[in-house]
């Protein structure tokens, strides 16, 4: 099942296993949204993963006139510290900036959406649930759904719609974003839940199958610097 973005969505939220691409998909969703809106922000609430963080590519985003939000220290990188800024609350609030969250992966990355979730309008909000299938913690569809269904306890919140981000980084190939979208499919068989989007890497765009379910978000590798790909 796919369906259309919810043009009704202000605050975007993307979850997901630890290792799905949530950080990458954030920076492109928010570089997407400032094309067409004023007014947007990319919170990072990701207290897990001290690496590959969508707030390292501040420069990048505040160019293209994307607020930023992140820790109370100011700091960017290699932070691990739950320091998250009383300053995420205003575009939570103010009604109309268009606001990308990246949450932190599993369910203890997800625990810190409960505390603001409150401010979550249902109506203006898209809970979003990152699927790398080539992980092997969400592999086929049951992991996937026990996956929701932990980060919904511990959120407070209901997935909305699911992400097809199937990928081993610039080793990815058409086939593994098909075995993604299988795998998508069968937990929107199963959840009733539509497919949103689907992110591929950009090498992989020009060779993709026009089935695809949800809409193609190319993947610009934003947080993967040339020094760490493997040769």
């Amino acid at each position: 099942m796919s369906a259309k973005a919810n043009e009704q969505a202000r605050i975007i939220i993307l979850t997901g296993h630890y290792g799905s691409g949530k950080s990458e998909l954030s920076i492109q969703l928010a570089l997407k949204l400032a094309q067409q809106h004023a007014a947007v922000a990319l919170v990072d609430v990701d207290v897990v993963n001290p690496y590959f963080r969508s707030r390292e590519r501040r420069a990048l985003l505040e160019e293209h006139g994307i607020r930023v939000i992140a820790n109370t220290l100011g700091v960017d990188q290699g932070v691990d510290l739950p320091a998250i800024s009383a300053e995420i609350y205003a575009p939570l609030r103010d009604g109309h900036t268009r606001t990308v969250v990246d949450a932190g992966g599993d369910p203890v990355g997800a625990r810190v959406l409960s505390s603001f979730r409150r401010l979550l309008d249902p109506r203006q909000t898209e809970v979003l649930c990152v699927v790398n299938a080539a992980r092997p913690q969400t592999a086929d569809a049951r992991a996937v759904i026990d996956q929701i269904a932990a980060i919904e306890q511990a959120s407070g919140l209901k997935v909305t719609a699911l992400i097809n981000n199937t990928h081993l980084l610039e080793h990815t190939e058409r086939l593994h974003v098909e075995a993604g979208d299988d795998v998508c499919r069968e937990v929107s068989r199963q959840s009733g839940l539509p497919i949103r989007y689907t992110g591929v890497t950009e090498h992989v765009c020009s060779d993709l199958p026009a089935d695809l379910a949800g809409e193609i978000i190319p993947i610009s590798m934003h947080l993967r610097e040339s020094w760490m790909k493997s040769s």
